[in-house]
């Protein structure tokens, strides 16, 4: 094996290639680009799935944070409906109940006052149609009725 590399081999101890081992080299040089082409779109390809998995998954936790939220409150309007609070007021608005020993009177066209501010009462109440304003009038109160 000494000798036949020997014999191939100048007088300066390099080993002389044929133009057979030149056209070797370019072919062996594509299969790695090719590899290395492959290897680079399927990393790029699965990076980008991962970065679109994380971006569901935080659109998914901030859904969730929020039904979570609205689940909350909905469990608290729930508690609040079936309070004995709110049972005797339904019971005394919509009913007419009266307790031992009170007196009733019911006011026609007037609202009964609330003492203590509720929201689901404030949501389910009527709401007032404004009559529109001319805009000559707002002036006017804007500059000479500021307290109106």
């Amino acid at each position: 094996m000494l000798s036949l590399a020997m014999s191939r081999s100048s007088s300066h101890g390099i080993l002389k290639l044929s133009w057979r081992s030149w056209l070797r080299w370019p072919g062996i040089l594509l299969v790695n680009l090719v590899i290395l082409l492959l290897v680079g779109v399927s990393t790029l390809r699965e990076s980008v799935r991962t970065w679109t998995v994380d971006r569901e998954i935080l659109a998914l936790e901030s859904q969730a944070n929020i039904l979570e939220g609205r689940k909350f409150k909905l469990a608290q309007l729930a508690q609040e409906l079936v309070s004995s609070e709110r049972v005797e007021l339904d019971a005394r608005r919509r009913l007419g109940w009266k307790k031992d020993g009170e007196q009733v009177f019911v006011l026609s066209g007037y609202e009964a006052a609330n003492t203590k501010p509720d929201e689901a009462l404030r949501e389910s109440s009527t709401v007032s149609v404004l009559q529109p304003v001319s805009n000559p009038r707002l002036w006017w109160r804007y500059f000479f009725a500021p307290g109106i």
